[in-house]
């Protein structure tokens, strides 16, 4: 029995897939995740300068805004993967694998300064950048309810799980620095850092919650057997 209705709850799933990813980009941008403002900030020290009367740690006050990109996604593959009879006999569970990418690059723009600070010398210079990250994927599992009702069969419910967010590349680009040029490489690598870990985290929490919602607002969706 699983193998034919298998393929029909797919069926149904892919019939509303360009309206669930539709509904998905349209709801990021309300949600003002694009451009989405403020993406992280905060302060870290990368080191110290000789400023000649002594030397002093140099302090990085960052701030990574107006990130574009995130409202390119878009669901390739949302396939149920296995089905079983639930606790009633005509209910089926079982479980759904994901597969999404964006389309477009992200991109957003580096600000903040560095400084450091001994006795009555105090320089400080602005950072100016931005970073590009490409290919960038998502992946998730979750699970699904359905029922058969006669000669009728309803995907009732599909639920995710967080979903794991992958990058092809992340580029940071960084204008001069002037006296502390020597840290270009270091705040380049504490940026790339920073997408690699706490915004990617970010966006998988961004993301998730408004992919299960659109799942919720296009089911039931039924077909006859």
């Amino acid at each position: 029995m699983s193998n034919p209705i298998q393929g029909l709850l797919n069926q149904i799933i892919q019939g509303q897939l360009p309206k669930i990813n539709s509904e998905i980009q349209g709801v990021i941008k309300s949600n003002h995740l694009d451009p989405w403002g403020q993406v992280a900030h905060g302060n870290d020290t990368l080191g110290s300068i000789n400023l000649g009367i002594c030397h002093a740690s140099v302090v990085a006050s960052y701030n990574i805004q107006n990130m574009t990109g995130l409202s390119s996604f878009n669901i390739h593959q949302l396939e149920i993967t296995s089905v079983q009879q639930g606790i009633n006999p005509n209910e089926l569970v079982g479980t759904v694998n994901m597969i999404a990418s964006l389309s477009s690059n992200i991109s957003s723009h580096l600000g903040g300064s560095l400084q450091a600070r001994c006795g009555f010398l105090h320089p400080r210079v602005g950072i100016g950048g931005s970073a590009s990250v490409s290919g960038v994927t998502a992946a998730a599992t979750g699970t699904f309810s359905a029922s058969v009702d006669g000669s009728k069969v309803c995907l009732n419910t599909i639920a995710l799980s967080a979903a794991s967010v992958n990058y092809g590349n992340v580029d940071v680009s960084i204008g001069g620095l002037g006296i502390f040029n020597k840290f270009i490489g270091v705040l380049t690598d504490m940026i790339s850092g920073l997408f690699k870990g706490q915004i990617r985290g970010a966006i998988s929490s961004a993301i998730t919650p408004i992919i299960n919602r659109e799942l919720d607002n296009v089911m039931p969706q039924c077909e006859s057997l």
